[in-house]
């Protein structure tokens, strides 16, 4: 867990990671890992869950992990909230259908996770 905290200590690698993490979620739907036709016939068939799936869903987890790291570190706990609201977006049948959602709240993690709060000094 130091590791993460080490890597999104600069901005700019909280950045690079998250956005890494996060573009396999725009293609993993296109081959079915957030259909729930596709996840109920795998898992029908073979009695296992569909593995598009959990790569998808490990891909959600990392950017939840990467927003709570430097959530703590810059003091905005709530940070965590957004990946995991866009991972619900992403992944649930019925909200995966509203568009523009998850990426809205991506980019509202990396927007406010980059932005440092500046404390107020006495002059």
């Amino acid at each position: 867990m130091r590791q993460i905290l080490k890597i999104v200590v600069n901005p700019v690698m909280f950045v690079v990671c998250y956005v890494v993490l996060m573009t396999p979620t725009y293609f993993l739907p296109y081959m079915g890992s957030n259909s729930l036709l596709l996840t109920a016939a795998a898992s029908g068939a073979s009695g296992q869950v569909y593995p598009l799936f959990l790569i998808h869903l490990a891909f959600l987890v990392g950017l939840a992990v990467i927003a709570w790291a430097r959530g703590s570190l810059i003091h905005k706990n709530w940070l965590v909230a957004l990946p995991i609201a866009a991972g619900l977006f992403d992944m649930l049948p019925f909200l995966s259908l509203i568009p523009m959602v998850p990426t809205i709240l991506h980019l509202a993690t990396i927007i406010l996770g980059v932005k440092e709060e500046r404390t107020a000094t006495a002059s």
